[in-house]
């Protein structure tokens, strides 16, 4: 048998081979660092989150709970698990729900259409590949009439503490630099929360009143980059924003600064200002309402970029009340 004569490979087929697999790296180099691009990736690991309400708004987490279970302040940890994480998702207000992006085999995403559905149930306060955002639920009453919204972030102690509604990246210790670390990563700057207001009859079943789904949106004019100004997020099915404007509560950035001189436990905190003030829902003694409050990583957001890893976060939500018409009397025409 004659043996066959193997052909040389070409120069030129070897810089053809090499310059298809430069093409195929950059594909996938690209698909890194896209919000939705590698579902592991970003994440907030660690979130510690406080709900405060002042005297005359009183919160519970069971619509039967004795009156002495009837609260000022609940417990984060008392209604979801610390462990939690978010990773990027996005929300659809039409269909009050979220959806996680479907990728394909090079790392991009696919069509909109074929992006899954996330459900409570499954996905919600999940410690596992199924978990994506958190989900609180709780209750409000009162024994006067009230008008409630969120009360505005404030320094205390010259900034060493503060109260109000704020987010901000937890500062971490570095006994190295001998100096804090931001531990949100940015992630701070991705982070909505929504609230969801449903009212509730005498038996605390849900009226035929609409519930309200408002979202609400720290640091809106801060950036991962550095970069300062509010950017809308638009929505997967082609509106401009996640939400009616109407219903949006956008807040300036919070901040923190070293003290000085440098100290382990302290900084200073600069918080950010409500753009403008939105009622979330009015009250009459006696009544309930259901509020259930949703975080999660925005994936439309510009800032929920892979440079985000383990962040972890500070939370603070804080409702403020201002008495309603309580004369029962009719103005004069």
């Amino acid at each position: 048998m004659s043996k066959q004569r193997k052909k040389p490979v070409k120069a030129w087929t070897i810089v053809l081979y090499l310059y298809m697999l430069m093409i195929l790296l950059s594909l996938f180099t690209v698909a890194t660092y896209t919000w939705f691009s590698i579902s592991a990736t970003p994440r907030v690991s660690d979130m510690n989150m406080y709900i405060n309400s002042p005297t005359g708004l009183r919160l519970a987490l069971d619509y039967a709970a004795p009156d002495e279970d009837w609260k000022l302040q609940l417990d984060f940890r008392d209604m979801v698990d610390v462990t939690t994480p978010l990773r990027p998702v996005t929300w659809v207000d039409d269909e009050q729900r979220f959806y996680a992006a479907s990728y394909g085999i090079d790392g991009r995403l696919r069509d909109y259409s074929l992006w899954e559905p996330l459900n409570d149930q499954r996905h919600a306060n999940k410690d596992n590949l199924d978990g994506y955002y958190i989900k609180a639920s709780f209750y409000a009453r009162t024994d006067t009439p009230v008008k409630v919204s969120l009360s505005p972030a404030v320094e205390v102690d010259e900034g060493i503490n503060g109260s109000g509604t704020y987010v901000i990246g937890t500062p971490l210790w570095d006994d190295q630099e001998i100096l804090h670390q931001n531990g949100g990563q940015g992630a701070e700057t991705a982070i909505r929360i929504g609230i969801r207001i449903t009212d509730l009859d005498e038996t605390g079943q849900p009226t035929e009143a609409e519930p309200r789904f408002y979202i609400y949106e720290p640091n809106c004019d801060a950036h991962i980059d550095g970069s300062e100004g509010y950017v809308p997020t638009p929505g997967i099915r082609g509106t401009e924003n996640l939400t009616d404007p109407e219903n949006m509560i956008l807040q300036t950035a919070s901040t923190w600064t070293e003290a000085y001189p440098v100290q382990r436990n302290v900084v200073v905190k600069d918080l950010g200002q409500f753009q403008s003030d939105l009622l979330l829902f009015e009250l009459d003694a006696r009544e309930t309402v259901l509020i259930e409050v949703y975080i999660w990583l925005e994936g439309q957001d510009t800032d929920c970029t892979n440079k985000i890893q383990d962040a972890q976060i500070i939370a603070n939500i804080q409702f403020s009340t201002e008495p309603g018409d309580q004369s029962g009397l009719q103005p004069i025409e």
